[in-house]
């Protein structure tokens, strides 16, 4: 309960939004994901060498993809966690399946590059260039954060057989993780 709490906490402070009231989540967990938010906005703040004002149009476009972003990745999540379900069952694979969603898996990568390109034209407009580049690289690493708290997570619902082919296919370079 407390790691799923957590990478969520993780996923609002990367996006740096204000937390909106959730129905189903605990409020005993919200003043701890808006203490992450505070303190991931110190860091952003600090290692830009942003301005207050600065920040403000950064919450803002982050504000402005955050629903976009959120629902590539969902279908990113979906069409990994189909890849894998198969992928697992070996010989028994459905292959039409799996090359289905290795094209939405393309898709929703070109779709990222889109969202990606847009905030950049939009943070250009008040961030500079190296600002734009310390900040892709924030938020690159707090992906890749979330991303292995959600592996660790997905582990750990798998029996050990499975678990182990998982963790070679991603030894292999598997993309679905």
């Amino acid at each position: 309960m407390r790691s799923r709490f957590f990478v969520l906490a993780l996923s609002l402070a990367c996006a740096m939004v204000p937390l909106r009231a959730q129905g189903s989540a605990d409020q005993s967990e919200r003043p701890v994901v808006q203490a992450l938010q505070r303190r991931l906005a110190e860091v952003v703040q600090r290692t830009l060498g942003a301005s207050d004002e600065q920040m403000r149009r950064l919450g803002e476009v982050n504000q402005k993809y955050q629903a976009e972003r959120k629902e590539l990745n969902q279908k990113d999540r979906e069409a990994r966690q189909a890849i894998r379900a198969e992928v697992l069952r070996d010989s028994l694979a459905d292959q039409d399946k799996v090359s289905r969603m290795l094209d939405e898996l393309v898709a929703v990568q070109r779709q990222r590059l889109d969202v990606f390109a847009r905030e950049q034209r939009d943070l250009a407009s008040f961030l500079t260039p190296v600002q734009r580049a310390k900040y892709a690289t924030l938020q690159e690493g707090l992906r890749k954060k979330v991303d292995q708290l959600r592996q660790k997570r997905q582990e750990n619902g798998l029996a050990p057989a499975q678990r182990r082919r998982l963790r070679q296919l991603r030894r292999m370079g598997d993309t679905t993780s």
